[in-house]
């Protein structure tokens, strides 16, 4: 029986999650696993809500693992993207199908869709840009919707270059496990996108993004990007970076890999 009806003791919850002893502690290391010191005890608890939730989406990883794919997305893909948009941003900061299929044409590493059963339950988008253009969205002179087809610069092997992450989105109709367990593998998907970049000779060296949001302005922190004080002029948007040196490639996978 647990020592608290809030908190699992570490045997406890390492039996809730089916995971070895030293793989446990490991994850507590890394903070996947939150742990929490109550006040007069030595020993570590571990939130029992947090544990059951982190036990549920292991199982629906586990079931559905082979029915997700990351892919580069279809024309029908970004139309079920654009309703995914409009439900988290609002039909004013989504780009219209065209113009979408017009950035995949021209980039074949725009848009990028995470898919349950053939139906797309998040996606995210990236841009190599002008600096200027990019200067424009980092300080908010100018929007997401605004970038237009001949703004886009191609990927290109062997030139180092930077990349500007447009929107990490997860359809927020999904329940909140759900959205969980859906952005933490987007974004390892991601990760695991840019390390084969990398390793193919796209000298990415830095990436940049703006948030609008608690949740974003968290997973973009948790991920390592630093926030550019004072960059972005506009009410509620924050503008970070991340560098691509050893110690950021060495980081990303260790995320992709937790």
């Amino acid at each position: 029986m647990a020592i608290h009806s809030n908190y699992y003791t570490a045997s406890e919850a390492q039996a809730r999650l089916g995971l070895s002893k030293a793989m446990f502690f490991r994850k507590v290391s890394q903070g996947v696993i939150p742990k929490v010191v109550l006040p007069g005890m030595k020993q570590g608890v571990y939130p029992r809500r947090d544990i059951d939730a982190l036990a549920l989406s292991m199982n629906m990883l586990f079931e559905q693992y082979d029915r997700i794919i990351f892919s580069r997305s279809t024309p029908a893909d970004q139309l079920e993207e654009m309703n995914i948009g409009i439900r988290c941003f609002g039909s004013d900061f989504i780009t219209p199908l065209a113009e979408r299929i017009a950035f995949q044409q021209k980039s074949e590493f725009t848009f990028y869709s995470l898919k349950v059963d053939g139906e797309v339950v998040g996606y995210i988008s990236m841009f190599r840009l002008s600096e200027n253009l990019l200067e424009d969205l980092l300080t908010g002179r100018k929007i997401e919707r605004e970038i237009s087809v001949k703004e886009m610069l191609p990927f290109v092997r062997l030139e180092p270059f930077s990349i500007y992450i447009d929107v990490i989105a997860i359809d927020p109709h999904l329940t909140a496990h759900k959205r969980h367990l859906y952005a933490g593998l987007i974004v390892s998907r991601f990760i695991d996108l840019l390390l084969n970049l990398l390793a193919n000779g796209y000298q990415i060296t830095r990436i940049y993004t703006v948030t609008a949001t608690v949740e974003g302005d968290n997973l973009v922190r948790k991920l390592g990007f630093r926030h550019l004080d004072g960059k972005s002029l506009a009410p509620g948007r924050n503008a970070y970076e991340y560098v691509l040196d050893q110690a950021g490639i060495k980081r990303l996978r260790d995320f992709s890999h937790r």
